[in-house]
């Protein structure tokens, strides 16, 4: 049975950055579970190599964050697999760090790397490989914490914001877990994580309940092993990626539901991703209308409305003001959503950078046929080159007054073709991923 195609739009943004229409005819085509799980194909995947610009010990740090910035949204824009970069940023805005302490952009692009590699993998994989990061280690001073002064940054965050969330654990399992993972750290001669047997504490712990001695990733093993913990991380992961991908607050009923699917896949990602596209929820109204898109997902559909390459359209210059920077959260709890992205200054950003890709754009000869169409005519057509389907009248005829009042004063070609640009760009309907 086919699929319509408001389903698959909204499937498409939400499990990626938008599709152009050869995409929604071909997912059209298709059953709705049998489109899902073309997205967790992986077969086409561009491979991961790390930018040149990292390797060259000579360059300075922000040249290699911009260039780093500009690769990762180019490649949300152009790959075959856009679930995998939108669960790569999930991660990345979920086991967080950042370029402003860790220092090191190889660092933070390798941590990208390994949230990439194993972002459909098992979570307990996952949390095991991004625990001994050296990105994280040093974002959270892991890498200073030794027997008899063990630093409780990451202990703490690992249960508060990584796995259990509030309520889950208490403040002697944070201290006893800290001693658990003294000792792992960074070897300074080549910023690779390293265990020093010298630094860690050899004595029992007691970690929610269970006495022995834990070592760093048995603490995460024990998370998954107990019901209570399993349970919990179970819950708190799925209200996470429900909130990411659907609209946040999801009812508990709903958390629940998806949490013993979870469990039941004992913590496999790709089972609870499959049973979020094909919720009932996750396709009704309000979830279609429950996510404003972030400033690197606008970015995105902009380069894929447009075709202007990031590598000219800097991205980078804006992504601050809009509120979303990559590589650089704004703390360790990461980005929130919705209002988040709302306020004067990350609209007159938006704005901005609308009107410089606009500009680009039209010198590139984009939407050059609406010159010659009537301006009902000429707004669908932008419409629909930004992928905004549904617009409202009230859009509709905003961006059509103003074609109309260019079109009275002498020739204004070019401001019309990239007003209409930055007008559909910025239209509430755009703003909606």
């Amino acid at each position: 049975m086919s699929t319509g195609a408001d389903v698959v739009a909204h499937l498409l943004r939400r499990a990626g950055f938008g599709a152009e229409e050869p995409d929604l005819v071909a997912f059209c085509a298709l059953d709705l579970a049998e489109g899902i799980d073309r997205l967790f194909d992986r077969s086409a995947e561009p491979p991961d190599v790390m930018p040149a610009t990292l390797l060259n010990p000579n360059e300075n740090h922000w040249t290699q964050w911009a260039l780093c910035v500009q690769e990762w949204l180019e490649r949300m824009a152009v790959t075959p697999t856009p679930l995998v970069e939108k669960m790569t940023m999930f991660w990345h805005g979920h086991f967080v760090s950042g370029i402003d302490k860790v220092g090191s952009m190889g660092a933070m692009w390798q941590q990208i790397a390994t949230y990439r590699r194993l972002c459909f993998g098992n979570l307990k994989d996952l949390a095991r490989a991004m625990a001994v990061e050296p990105a994280m280690l040093r974002y959270l001073d892991n890498d200073v914490s030794r027997a008899g002064t063990p630093n409780l940054n990451f202990a703490r965050e690992l249960f508060e914001l990584f796995l259990l969330g509030v309520g889950n654990y208490t403040e002697h399992d944070i201290a006893e877990s800290a001693r658990a993972w003294t000792g792992h750290t960074i070897d300074a001669a080549t910023g690779a994580y390293t265990f020093r047997a010298d630094w860690h504490d050899d004595g029992d712990k007691t970690i929610f309940g269970v006495t022995r001695n834990f070592d760093g990733t048995d603490v995460i093993d024990l998370v998954f092993s107990l019901p209570a913990t399993r349970r919990a991380c179970a819950r708190f992961i799925v209200g996470e990626l429900w909130a990411y991908l659907a609209h946040p607050s999801p009812p508990a009923a709903l958390i629940d539901e998806l949490a013993g699917v979870f469990l039941d896949a004992d913590f496999e990602i790709v089972p609870l991703l499959r049973a979020i596209f094909l919720h009932p929820a996750f396709l009704a109204d309000h979830a279609r209308d429950g996510l404003v898109r972030s400033p690197v997902e606008w970015c995105v559909a902009l380069r894929r409305a447009t075709g202007v390459p990031f590598a000219e359209s800097h991205p980078e210059w804006w992504l601050g003001a809009m509120g979303q920077l990559p590589y650089s959260p704004p703390d360790v709890s990461g980005w929130r959503s919705n209002e988040y992205w709302l306020s004067t200054t990350a609209a007159a950003a938006r704005a901005d950078y609308a009107a410089h890709v606009a500009w680009k754009a039209r010198g590139a000869g984009t939407l050059m046929e609406t010159l010659g169409m009537t301006a009902p005519a000429a707004v669908e057509v932008a419409l629909e080159r930004f992928g905004v389907s549904g617009a409202s009248t009230v859009t509709k005829n905003a961006i059509g007054t103003w074609l109309v009042a260019q079109r009275s004063v002498p020739w204004t070609g070019w401001n019309q073709v990239q007003g209409i640009m930055v007008l559909a760009a910025l239209s509430p309907e755009m703003q909606l991923a």
